[in-house]
């Protein structure tokens, strides 16, 4: 079987954060492919969300360095609300022969149990919870035991908001140490985000 991990999110826009994430998962968990998965319409974020062929242009170049990784349309070719374990159950049926680890960030690990049917998700795929810093590592492992089923993946900590990176690209502000350079570059000629946006 081989080893792909399921990393999905807005992207609204992707940034260092996202790319550390990866980079980290990839190597723990020595994973062959890595599914970059722009949601198509988030059942959580009530922020209007860039169009979806620019979120995923930008995490192509995001995502480019990193080996096996792609960019994936499933959320969009299934339409409507992406509901996690829907695109899982899709990927399953799509690639028999891979084996999938879903990788969210530590701040979506403390509402897991909200998630759409998060029981069948824990049983259908191995979920990986990756720390973005210490302090929360130690929470986190608690709460892992307690849902039982999920592998937290320490990393250093690296603290960007989409909503930051989207305030000061509004603004015309740097945004060089918060993207990706060639993300920097995209957004300087196509400005998605302007003053006044959600």
């Amino acid at each position: 079987m081989i080893k792909t991990g399921i990393f999905g999110g807005a992207f609204n826009p992707v940034h260092n954060g996202h790319v550390r994430l990866a980079e980290e998962a990839v190597k723990q968990l020595k994973l062959k492919k890595l599914l970059i998965i722009p949601t198509f319409e988030s059942p959580h974020k009530t922020t209007k969300l860039a169009p979806f062929d620019v979120r995923a242009e930008m995490c192509r170049r995001a995502f480019s360095h990193i080996e096996g990784a792609e960019v994936c349309d499933i959320e969009r070719r299934l339409g409507g609300i992406s509901f996690t374990i829907n695109t899982v159950r899709a990927l399953k049926e799509e690639r028999p022969d891979e084996q999938f680890f879903l990788l969210i960030g530590g701040d979506m690990l403390f509402c897991f149990d909200k998630w759409y049917k998060y029981e069948s998700l824990l049983k259908e795929t191995k979920v990986c919870a990756v720390a973005r810093d210490n302090d929360s590592l130690v929470d986190m492992m608690e709460f892992a035991n307690e849902m039982g089923r999920v592998k937290v993946l320490p990393t250093k900590a690296v603290e960007i908001s989409s909503t930051e990176v989207r305030e000061k690209a509004a603004k015309g502000e740097d945004i060089s140490q918060l993207v990706p350079a060639s993300v920097a570059e995209y957004l300087s000629h196509d400005p998605v985000y302007t003053e006044g946006a959600d």
